[in-house]
């Protein structure tokens, strides 16, 4: 009796599995499958789940930099890591700093600060995106070119994001005892010397998973690319998702499927490299001390 139930509980957890994995790479699949798909056979009923035969002619079209929609793949693929990269190392720099000291300090309005900064996240993008856009324009924009600009994205993205980083590195900073703060400055280190040498070491996988997230933040951001960028110079992957394969009465669905799987590649692989960080830093944010 015993065998069998612990065998049905087996079976039952490979079917919790399993449905979890078709719930989680099922449109990322299709998604693939659409992108190899001709225009006919998007169009025909009922729907072919595998494209015979396939094409990737969309792949071929944006990995050729002689073609217009090359140039502004490749052009797209560079802001976005450029941006998304620049705007997860300012929030790192800066939002370890004032975790930390949220962390370590006391003084009266600390949690109403943190709470502050987090708001910021609770707010609708649209929301702020009015008051942004006059101030860039109606106002910067006067000194020094900013709109259409990636060091705007990355200004933008950091303002939007540095609150939820200091909110989660405020946590992992709270791990970690404060006599090995104590213990290094006594040592002979200082405030800023026993933050590098010896805390972060001991919460780098927090950075690593606070880091992913920032980085995902600022990769998947839409709205403020489009509102703030009208050319090549600046707009980012989401952006050129929405114009691939478009035309003023139509666009592509495969195109855009096309599109839209080499944006999700980028953070994919990057999450499969830190994988093992990224876990473990999940682990240790869920413990406080």
């Amino acid at each position: 009796m015993g065998d069998r139930r612990k065998i049905l509980q087996r079976v039952g957890l490979y079917v919790l599995v399993l449905l979890i994995l078709v719930w989680t790479l099922g449109p990322f699949i299709w998604l693939f499958l659409t992108s190899i798909s001709t225009q006919a056979k998007l169009n025909t009923i009922p729907i072919q789940w595998l494209p015979s035969p396939p094409t990737f002619e969309h792949y071929q079209a944006m990995f050729d930099p002689t073609s217009s929609t090359g140039a502004l793949f490749l052009a797209a693929m560079r802001n976005s890591l450029i941006i998304a990269s620049s705007t997860t190392i300012v929030c790192l720099i800066f939002g370890v700093l004032a975790a930390f000291s949220l962390a370590r300090f006391s003084f009266r309005g600390r949690n109403a600060l943190v709470m502050g900064m987090l708001a910021t996240r609770l707010l609708p993008t649209i929301a702020l995106a009015v008051p942004f856009y006059v101030l860039i324009v109606g106002y910067v924009e006067r000194v020094a070119p900013m709109y259409d600009t990636r060091h705007n994205l990355v200004i933008l993205y950091t303002s939007f994001i540095i609150g939820l980083v200091v909110w989660i590195m405020q946590g992992y900073f709270q791990t970690i005892p404060k006599d090995l703060d104590e213990a290094a400055m006594v040592d002979g280190c200082t405030r800023f010397q026993a933050l590098t040498r010896v805390i972060l070491p001991l919460v780098t996988p927090g950075l690593v998973t606070t880091g992913l997230l920032a980085f995902l933040l600022a990769w998947d951001e839409f709205l403020l690319a489009l509102i703030f960028t009208r050319t090549s110079n600046a707009f980012t992957m989401p952006y050129f998702v929405f114009i691939v394969g478009s035309s003023q009465y139509y666009q592509s669905p495969a195109a855009v499927a096309a599109g839209g799987f080499m944006a999700a590649l980028p953070p994919v692989i990057l999450a499969l490299v830190f994988q093992n960080r990224l876990v473990s830093g999940l682990t240790a944010g869920a413990v406080k001390g």
